[in-house]
């Protein structure tokens, strides 16, 4: 069975232009001919995928749910004990 035409061109996410900033939506094997913005020429522009967004998230969360909230509760362990010493 045939995809859609997206599918068949890669994945989806954002072009952006390296040049200026510019941002636009788009699939990986479509790349812009130059930008709209600026008119920097196609090598200024960019992929990133949407799926590398979603496995970043994930990752971030991650390390906050292992690391950063265990170094949370311990730094207010440590302020309410020196509160009920004061």
């Amino acid at each position: 069975m045939v995809g859609s035409s997206e599918e068949l061109a890669g994945a989806t996410g954002e072009w952006e232009c390296m040049e200026c900033g510019y941002v636009e939506e788009g699939v990986e094997g479509r790349r812009p001919k130059k930008c709209p913005e600026c008119d920097a020429p196609a090598s200024a522009l960019e992929f990133f995928s949407d799926e590398d967004d979603a496995d970043f998230d994930r990752i971030a969360e991650d390390e906050y749910d292992d690391e950063d909230t265990e170094e949370y509760e311990e730094e207010e362990n440590e302020s309410a004990f020196h509160k009920k010493r004061s």
